[in-house]
């Protein structure tokens, strides 16, 4: 059937242009991963080594023309890349939260036992009540635990010469654990679940965004602990959590809005090349801004991307309609500087071929969707529909090998709908071959 036509045309230029566009992310999203990973110390040489060996693997798909199955794989890889980063900053802020629990705990015990030093007959080393209250304070003390194994020691031996009240002793005997950081008393359980949580949320802040956006917390949260009124001190603790989970999440979507803005400036780096547009100026001051506003971001987010899709659909025509013409041209049809151009502006145009005078072919559409028509057609007003008949057929056999010749090429020409040879007049159009293939007039053979 060799009629006119719809069809569908992929080239290997917008091919490669996908299969670059898919490695430019996996690079930015390995930048990011070994960024991030690197400064929560959570990044060791062989998971390096092994990622950069993977991701060599994947460029040279590209090399290889396995255009396909880079597609399938990069998306697969950067998707790991990210749940790898997720597991990487848990742990890290798992750590930071433990650290944050055994110092309070070590606070808390070292103010316990020197309350109970204090208030014992027994003779305690004046070395060791001067050293509780800088722990119980929190203050950087070197080797801490072992000065409250030293106390608890202590403990040990004033019990043992009957200087302790009974309730002294039970104290005692509660702090004579295995690991006494790690000693909780029954009655703080509820207190502790709320610190947890507290320690939690600030040590992701302090992990992820910087120990700056940690800083107001703190400050609340040591007023709170010096209320010595137990209910109130409560509710203000709760609305600690309250306010510092909305922080956290408030970070964490500022932190991901300013990554995905980062990736797309990369995208426009390479895509505007030789564009005008001081899209990549904004976009630059804004990532620059220590403190941007997110709703220019948002906005500049959405004109990045719309930029990115224009330029790729430009440049995805472009390449459509010059395969198109190099394949006719290849086939012995005439094609004229400025067919391009004409082409985009007037959305088709008419190349005719010396074998078969007074006929060509028009080619047309919008090759932004990757949809053209084509079809052969009168240069004349002569009715000889055997002719056209025989033009037609002739047509059959040179969009077969023009088909096979963009496949050559690593470009796919398809058949999205097709008539019949001869189920049509051919049109007729009236074109100046003087200039650029551009259709002055038309209309089907047959008509007044």
């Amino acid at each position: 059937m060799s009629g006119p036509k719809v069809v569908r045309i992929v080239t290997r230029e917008e091919i490669l242009t996908i299969c670059e566009g898919h490695l430019r992310r996996l690079a930015q999203a390995l930048a990011n991963w070994q960024e991030r990973a690197g400064r929560i110390g959570e990044l060791e040489e062989g998971d390096l080594a092994s990622t950069h060996a993977r991701h060599e693997r994947l460029r040279q798909l590209l090399r290889s023309n396995q255009f396909a199955e880079l597609q399938k794989q990069v998306p697969i890889e950067i998707e790991f890349l990210d749940r790898d980063m997720v597991q990487k900053e848990e742990r890290a802020v798992a750590k930071a939260a433990q650290k944050r629990r055994s110092q309070r705990q070590l606070r808390e015990n070292a103010a316990t036992l020197l309350r109970t030093l204090q208030s014992s007959k027994g003779p305690v080393k004046q070395s060791l009540l001067d050293a509780l209250p800088a722990i119980a304070e929190g203050r950087a003390v070197a080797d801490a635990e072992a000065i409250l194994a030293e106390g608890f020691a202590a403990l040990g031996q004033i019990d043992a010469a009957g200087s302790l009240t009974e309730a002294q002793r039970d104290l005692a005997r509660s702090l004579q654990v295995e690991r006494p950081s790690r000693w909780v008393a029954e009655e703080h359980t509820t207190r502790e679940a709320r610190f947890d949580r507290i320690d939690r949320h600030i040590a992701q802040l302090q992990t992820l965004h910087g120990a700056a956006t940690a800083e107001p917390f703190l400050q609340r949260l040591a007023a709170i602990e010096q209320d010595p009124r137990v209910e109130q001190r409560n509710m203000l603790l709760d609305s600690l959590i309250v306010d510092i989970a909305k922080s956290t999440a408030d970070y964490q979507a500022r932190r991901d809005q300013l990554a995905t803005l980062k990736s797309l400036a990369l995208e426009l780096e390479t895509l505007l090349l030789e564009q005008t547009t001081d899209l990549p100026a904004q976009v630059a001051a804004c990532l620059a801004d220590p403190d941007p506003d997110l709703q220019q971001v948002a906005a500049l987010t959405e004109h990045c991307v719309a930029a990115v899709q224009d330029e790729l659909r430009r440049r995805a025509a472009f390449a459509r309609r010059q395969v198109v013409l190099d394949g006719l041209a290849s086939l012995g049809y005439e094609v004229r500087e400025g067919m391009q151009t004409a082409w985009a502006d007037a959305g088709r145009v008419v190349l005719r071929k010396t074998a078969t005078p007074g006929y060509g072919v028009e080619v047309g559409g919008s090759a932004e969707s990757g949809k053209l028509q084509v079809r052969a057609v009168s240069l004349s007003g002569t009715h000889d529909r055997g002719r056209d008949r025989d033009i037609e057929t002739i047509w059959c056999g040179e969009f077969t090998r023009l088909r096979s010749l963009l496949a050559d090429r690593g470009s796919a020409l398809t058949i999205e709908k097709a008539l019949a040879i001869g189920e049509v007049p051919l049109k007729v159009v009236a074109i100046d071959f003087d200039d650029d293939g551009r259709v002055s007039s038309e209309r089907t053979k047959g008509s007044s």
